[in-house]
């Protein structure tokens, strides 16, 4: 009987511990991959230096699936955008994503490090592991960063532009009918794009670059597990969602044969409000980690 005791009290030890170990294993990075994409990026990019954050560093968590969250660094103007990037490294690294399917790539220069005061610069200057620098250094923020301010702005974007997307969300529902097609469609893809722009302001302290909601949930999608299968086809079925708000945004505005039926409308609509609640959860987790701060 004391042997069982003691078994039944060594047994939530050991899988605390194997839970600790699976954790470490999935939140590590391989060095040779990571400096194998670093590589890659300095020969098209010529940055000052690269940084690894985020989960797969063991630091502050951004993007929330398995994911290489990196930081480029530029002296000027880049001659490629973050998305060439990616392709680049596509074509470049065909098999990189094994074992790390997404990489979430960020390219800046070294102005708007030093003039943005803004919570993502911090996580990723100062918890990043350096995977490239043309110095033997790389500058850490010496300050300790006013988290206290960063989640006022939080919730003040977050509490104009929450409640619009959703009032416009609700127009859209309320105008599912053959006669308000355009009003309906005009009012999702409206929506879908300050929930976007916000989840994008909260996690980085700046505005979004684009009103393009498939450049939006390209750029964010890796913030949330939710946020891919809710919008990005599988081999069985194909989802056209994100293409269709874009649409949506312009020939609802201007083209005067613009018809969409009903039905369709509200099955964009219905993952258009999904989208709102995977936002407002992220949003309020991320405002949180800030206030613990």
């Amino acid at each position: 009987m004391e042997t069982n005791q003691k078994h039944a009290q060594e047994q939530p030890t050991q899988n605390i511990l194997a839970t600790t170990a699976i954790e470490k294993l999935e939140q590590s990075y391989d060095p040779l991959k990571a400096a194998r994409i670093a590589e890659t990026l300095t020969e098209l990019l010529d940055p000052e230096y690269i940084l690894l954050f985020g989960k797969l560093a063991n630091r502050t968590p951004h993007s929330d699936i398995l994911a290489y969250d990196l930081l480029a660094v530029t002296d000027g103007p880049a001659h490629y955008s973050w998305y060439d990037a990616k392709r680049y490294l596509k074509m470049k690294l065909p098999y990189i994503g094994h074992g790390a399917p997404y990489i979430n790539l960020y390219i800046h220069t070294r102005h708007d490090i030093e003039t943005r005061n803004v919570p993502f610069f911090y996580f990723a200057r100062k918890e990043g592991i350096v995977l490239h620098s043309r110095s033997r250094k790389v500058a850490r923020p010496r300050d300790k960063f006013d988290f206290g301010y960063a989640v006022s702005l939080a919730m003040k974007y977050s509490g104009i532009f929450m409640p619009l997307a959703d009032k416009l969300a609700g127009y859209a529902e309320c105008n599912l009918d053959k006669n308000h097609v355009r009003e309906s469609a005009f009012a999702m893809a409206q929506a879908a794009v300050y929930y976007y722009r916000t989840l994008f302001y909260v996690y980085h302290g700046f505005e979004a670059d684009s009103c393009d909601v498939r450049y939006l949930h390209h750029r964010l999608r890796t913030l949330s597990g939710e946020l891919p299968l809710l919008f990005e086809s599988d081999e069985y079925y194909p989802k056209q969602t994100l293409h269709c708000l874009n649409n949506f945004a312009t020939y609802a505005q201007y083209d005067p044969d613009f018809f969409v039926e009903t039905d369709e409308l509200a099955r964009h609509l219905d993952l258009v409000k999904r989208l709102g609640e995977i936002v407002r959860r992220l949003c309020e987790r991320r405002m949180e980690l800030y206030a613990k701060r």
